[in-house]
């Protein structure tokens, strides 16, 4: 598989369920109930249903970078920032662009992101961020 500058990491698509809410809350540790308490989180907090987790998130988009070139292109780094809540139901669709290669390290950076579409059908940015992974071995 060639990597190179400017190549489109293909799009992945992750539709979370309440399963994936509760396992993720439970194996992270991250146990704020908006993920996981429906009356909470509807009554308590106001949102509309249980929220996704900004670190799965972030889980998404190194896996629609090891869903594409396989888990060889290990991760280095890190760094994100959630910008739009996703919420219970929502289709994330995760991808993002190869930014630089380092030969010498042996990795490449890209600039990763999760969307979904919001209640007009425009497309919403929920998460961003950048990414080194190593060089997938063929």
């Amino acid at each position: 598989m060639n990597v190179n500058v400017g190549t489109e990491i293909p799009t992945m698509e992750r539709v979370p369920d309440a399963i994936d809410l509760f396992t993720f809350s439970a194996s992270a540790w991250l146990l704020h109930r908006i993920h996981y308490d429906l009356p909470f989180t509807t009554e308590h907090d106001g949102h509309p249903g249980l929220l996704v987790h900004g670190p799965l998130q972030g889980t998404y988009m190194i896996q629609a970078v090891q869903w594409w070139l396989g888990t060889s292109a290990e991760m280095r780094s890190i760094s994100y920032r959630h910008s739009s809540p996703a919420y219970l139901g929502d289709s994330l669709r995760c991808g993002g662009t190869i930014t630089e290669i380092d030969e010498g390290a042996g990795t490449f950076s890209a600039e990763l992101w999760v969307k979904k579409s919001d209640d007009t059908g425009d497309e919403v940015v929920t998460t961003s961020g950048v990414a080194t992974f190593r060089l997938p071995t063929s």
